[in-house]
């Protein structure tokens, strides 16, 4: 009964993430919030396709942005890349 509750929701094949913007969209029918929710879309079916989640795509961009090092870590948790 409770063995797919932690899976992220799709629909269809979407994240079920991605229908805030079309939940803004909605409330707020403009030609920028219905482009806002098309990007938001497409964005969110690119990393489904690349088999990736919301929070899993958020660290990968943090490593990208700001690298590997975590610096408010103590010395022995820290990671030894030498």
């Amino acid at each position: 009964m409770w063995r797919h509750s932690a899976k992220p929701v799709y629909f269809i094949v979407l994240d079920c993430r991605c229908l805030v913007g079309m939940v803004l969209w909605l409330s707020h029918m403009r030609v920028w919030t219905f482009i806002t929710a098309f990007v938001l879309c497409a964005l969110f079916g690119f990393l489904a396709w690349m088999g990736l989640t919301l929070p899993v795509a958020c660290r990968m961009t943090r490593v990208l942005v700001i690298g590997a090092h975590r610096p408010r870590l103590p010395r022995w948790k820290q990671r030894d890349y030498a």
